[in-house]
């Protein structure tokens, strides 16, 4: 197996490289992490939905548009992405794409746990410490392989990330990034701030990667590679693939992390209610009337989970 241990790429090629492994029908392993942010949508989000377009640009935060799974991530240089490319004939894969996630994401789960964070696997390809999300997993098909792709979170930018999100209001914008900071967890939490280095985090993947997948044989892109990476920037980040319609809900719906939504629901003339679902139950509820945009905390045993 072919690894690409590339440390600091561009935002680009830190998603489309692997696309092009998988294109080109290539076997590998790529670790590396962004120079510069960006907003990357899963294959089926709605970006009329999903993204504050206005604010992006006023950011000058680039957009781009995966083919594998998940929902928007605001990604910077604080993650360390690891993407593994297989052919689909590859006998590692089962039929079940979501089957190998256990052991796709055993490397980081052992990387977590050796930095004194109790990862554990929540299905189908969460990893969680405390009840709370530290990793989002992803996969896809793309050309003739399959992409699983995942990360581990150094820290992360909560603010910005609820900024990039189109939402209802103001008061739901303040409801998604205290979700988000009570629901997610990462290094920073658990450690002095640059107490571990990118380095270290990769090299501790490479080892548990290598105990996965055998003998891991160092490469960087060659040209055939780096020339199919740039056809796939045009293409994942052109106007049309942008706006290709995705899933859209009738009530604005944001996922936190496995079975953690935050929804707003319309009460007609008398405003909205902002709800935390946790596995299908209401968790916490606030009401917003008003142009104030005045909010008052609900019981949850009061609202129905529908």
């Amino acid at each position: 197996m072919h690894l690409y241990n590339l440390g600091a790429v561009s935002w680009w090629e830190s998603q489309c490289l692997y696309h092009a492994l998988a294109i080109l029908g290539r076997e590998g392993l790529i670790i590396c992490y962004p120079t510069t942010a960006y907003v990357c949508l899963g294959l089926h989000d709605d970006l009329e939905q999903e993204i504050d377009l206005d604010y992006c640009r006023e950011r000058g935060l680039p957009l781009i548009r995966r083919e594998t799974g998940g929902g928007v991530v605001y990604l910077d240089c604080r993650q360390l992405f690891f993407q593994l490319v297989l052919r689909r004939d590859n006998p590692l894969l089962p039929l079940r794409r979501e089957r190998f996630y256990p052991r796709f994401l055993q490397p980081a789960i052992l990387v977590y746990r050796s930095l004194g964070l109790p990862a554990r696997l929540r299905p189908p390809a969460d990893l969680i410490a405390d009840g709370r999300k530290c990793s989002g997993n992803a996969a896809g098909d793309i050309g003739p392989g399959t992409a699983y792709v995942g990360n581990l979170l150094l820290d992360f930018d909560f603010d910005t990330m609820s900024r990039v999100l189109r939402v209802p209001s103001p008061g739901f914008r303040r409801s998604l990034r205290k979700a988000m900071r009570d629901n997610m967890t990462t290094l920073a939490d658990w450690m002095p701030v640059g107490s571990v280095t990118h380095g270290e985090l990769e090299e501790a993947l490479v080892a548990g990667f290598a105990e996965l997948l055998g003998r891991l044989t160092p490469r960087r892109p060659d040209e055939e590679l780096m020339r199919t990476a740039g056809k796939v920037r045009e293409r994942l980040t052109s106007s049309d693939w942008l706006n290709m319609p995705g899933r859209k809900t009738p009530e604005r719906r944001v996922k936190i992390a496995e079975g953690v939504y935050l929804a707003e629901r319309r009460l007609g003339r008398r405003g909205s209610m902002t709800v935390l679902l946790k596995n299908g139950k209401v968790e916490e509820a606030t009401w917003r009337g008003g142009p104030g945009d005045c909010s008052e905390a609900a019981p949850a045993r009061s609202m129905p989970s529908k």
